[in-house]
């Protein structure tokens, strides 16, 4: 998934209808970022960069919305470096290359082997070789103190919902746990009303954070 895919793009399109700011990027390695990808460990600084910018540009509050990969990073980038209000993580894994899933296996098996990643480059992700498991959201949960809600669906192919149960289990700080009937896995799932759904998390988990003092609006960011 890259910041130029319809189904993200119509996201973030219904999201700042909604009244949001929204800035959406492309990760090192995917899409039309330089780099190669290292599958969600040194991402947390691409997503920093973000978050800066937001910040730069007076944003007072700033939630992250993730999915998949993205949501990974997200809560490894919360754990770890901070400066968010909130996070929205989507079919998010645990654990990294942990899955009973198949489909999950397959794509981690290509990631480590020059073949494989040809074929992933030709798909337009670019993975780096020698890859090694970074700290796994499920081992730095209970750093998280910030508001978190994840979002899981019950037809997830590539990511089972008891990844986001063991999450919630682990966190420090407020949480949501959302199961929607009949969702996929990450963006393959979006559709105009989960825009819905997203906005109204955004509201709930600012909730938990109280208002900001200064002049600004919120920003949510999706990679």
């Amino acid at each position: 998934m890259h910041g130029r895919d319809t189904r993200l793009a119509a996201l973030a399109v219904d999201l700042v209808h909604a009244g949001r700011a929204v800035y959406t990027f492309d990760f090192r390695g995917h899409g039309h970022s330089s780099g190669m990808s290292t599958l969600g460990d040194l991402e947390i600084l691409d997503l920093d960069a973000v978050v800066a910018l937001a910040r730069r540009y007076g944003h007072q509050r700033v939630v992250v919305v993730g999915a998949s990969m993205g949501a990974f990073v997200a809560l490894r980038h919360a754990a770890l470096l901070g400066g968010v209000d909130a996070v929205i993580g989507v079919s998010t894994p645990a654990r990294w290359g942990v899955s009973p899933r198949v489909r999950a296996r397959l794509l981690l098996l290509a990631a480590h082997n020059p073949a494989g990643r040809r074929i992933l480059s030709a798909l337009g992700t670019n993975v780096a070789g020698g890859l090694s498991a970074p700290a796994s959201p499920a081992r730095l949960a209970g750093r998280i103190t910030v508001p978190v809600a994840l979002v899981h669906g019950d037809r997830d192919r590539y990511v089972p919902i008891a990844d986001s149960i063991l999450l919630h289990e682990r966190l420090a700080g407020p949480k949501r746990l959302v199961i929607l009937p009949g969702f996929g896995h990450a963006e393959s799932a979006f559709t105009t009303g989960f825009a819905g759904v997203v906005d109204s998390l955004v509201d709930e988990l600012l909730m938990e954070t109280g208002p900001r003092d200064g002049p600004g609006t919120d920003a949510n960011e999706s990679g």
